[in-house]
């Protein structure tokens, strides 16, 4: 199912309910503020999948293991936690507080909303997308990994799906799952040696610069898929099978078919250019409606 399909679905009806209720909005208003939100982003993610180390930077976020968080806990929308999330991912997937404010506009103009209430819904809608994307998209990146060298599952057991919390060596397995998972416990023994992070991509954003770290190093949790991103960034793995290939492009067609858009890059660039193209269009159209009056 993909994600505007998601969003039409019973539990999507009840999602944008929950976040008018959250922030005290019109619910038609909340439902069409979420629609136009989620084609930003979603376009946005497309974008940042063109390359290599962008599909590491989607895979980043759709892996964390609070993502489904906001999605599966509606008292927790308004608060600072999800706010402080959200503005993580947008600044993976935006890095511009500039255009952040740019798209709120644009959205409060067709909604009617206050902007300043649209740029309180961006973080919001940003968080409950990712969440979506890994509750969809978890069966498939877990069967991918897997087939890894060195992430499968000890014993050839299956991985968790993402968005598992993964207590840290030696603690009870009875922790919140509210909890973010920490540091191994004192004297727990460390994973195997690993050579660090491998340099970005030039053009990429650098992991870590100006936001929470969202590439634990070996040994800070226990989540398998910490250093899936790491994987993807390095670049040379092939997922084995009918269905495989270079492991971004594997990625690349599983999110892409729950976005919507399974054109491959060069595809996918065309429809981008023709989106910017036709939006500047109605832009120049609507900055001379007045002036024909």
């Amino acid at each position: 199912m993909t994600i505007e399909n998601s969003l039409r679905s019973a539990e999507g009806q009840q999602l944008i309910s929950n976040v008018a209720s959250a922030f005290g909005i019109d619910e038609q208003k909340a439902a069409e503020a979420v629609q136009l939100l989620t084609d930003e982003l979603s376009a946005r993610i497309q974008r940042a999948m063109l390359s290599r180390g962008g599909v590491a930077d989607v895979v980043s976020l759709v892996t964390a293991p609070a993502a489904q968080r906001a999605l599966t806990r509606p008292d927790v929308l308004a608060t600072s936690g999800v706010a402080a999330d959200g503005d993580d991912i947008l600044d993976v997937l935006i890095g511009s507080k500039h255009v952040s404010r740019g798209i709120a506009q644009r959205t409060a103009r067709v909604t009617g909303l206050d902007p300043i209430m649209v740029q309180k819904l961006l973080p919001v809608v940003a968080n409950l997308m990712v969440g979506e994307l890994q509750r969809q998209s978890g069966p498939a990146i877990a069967k991918v990994a897997g087939s890894l060298p060195g992430l499968g599952g000890a014993g050839g057991s299956p991985l968790p799906l993402p968005g598992d919390i993964f207590p840290p060596r030696g603690a009870s397995s009875k922790s919140s799952s509210d909890d973010l998972p920490s540091g191994p416990a004192s004297g727990a023994s460390r994973g195997p040696i690993d050579a660090g992070n491998p340099l970005p991509v030039p053009g990429d954003t650098i992991p870590g610069v100006g936001r929470r770290n969202r590439y634990p190093q070996p040994g800070q949790d226990d989540n398998p898929y910490s250093r899936l991103p790491d994987i993807v960034r390095r670049g040379g793995e092939r997922v084995p099978g009918p269905d495989g290939g270079s492991l971004e492009t594997v990625i690349r067609s599983i999110l892409g078919n729950l976005l919507g858009s399974n054109s491959g890059v060069v595809g996918t660039m065309i429809k981008l250019f023709l989106v910017r193209w036709i939006v500047s269009l109605v832009r120049r159209f609507l900055a001379g409606a007045p002036s024909r009056r």
